[in-house]
């Protein structure tokens, strides 16, 4: 028993590595992609033969659910949401694009979540920041990786600001925030 759990261990181990590197590859970039190279890394590499695209469109209502639900500020407006399908149209994983304003400038944030709503990858079409440019690094956003609605996405509690850029920090966490919840509300429960 002890040399077939010794051989898993080894086996688990080899393949620990693997599935981290199958994911998050635009956030281990960091830096600024097309928004097609990001669909393609972020779904087709996941295995989505096809792509359906959403908008959602979150009204004064869909808003105050946010807020009282999530403590989301300004949840109203429009969302794409791309939903990658299997040749089987079954959903292999989504990304939510939100755009959200920097200390500097506009960010538009590629939030990709499996079909449970966890997040796997992150990448930005958009980032006006220069002082905040580290908020684009993989060392700050792998920490993002697995969080879901159901996480506070706070900076201070689950998730450490960027020392010299807290505004971009914060402003890359509420649009990641926002991107869950959308999915959560709007695609899931849909």
């Amino acid at each position: 028993m002890l040399r077939f759990l010794t051989s898993f261990l080894c086996i688990a181990a080899l393949l620990a590595p693997m599935t981290e590197s199958a994911s998050a590859q635009v956030a281990k970039e960091g830096k600024s992609i097309a928004l097609r190279d990001g669909l393609k890394s972020m779904l087709q590499a996941q295995g989505a033969a096809k792509l359906s695209k959403v908008t959602v469109n979150v009204d004064a209502d869909g808003a105050k659910m946010m807020k009282e639900s999530f403590s989301i500020e300004n949840g109203s407006g429009s969302y794409t949401v791309y939903k990658g399908l299997d040749a089987d149209d079954n959903l292999i994983g989504s990304v939510v694009m939100v755009n959200e304003q920097g200390k500097e400038g506009p960010l538009q944030v590629l939030i990709a979540v499996d079909p449970e709503g966890s997040v796997y990858d992150i990448g930005f079409t958009i980032f006006g920041e220069d002082k905040g440019k580290p908020a684009q690094t993989w060392n700050f956003l792998k920490q993002y990786l697995g969080k879901s609605s159901s996480d506070p996405l706070t900076v201070g509690k689950d998730i450490d600001a960027v020392s010299g850029a807290t505004w971009t920090s914060t402003s890359v966490t509420n649009a990641i925030k926002r991107g869950v919840v959308v999915y959560k509300s709007f695609v899931m429960e849909s």
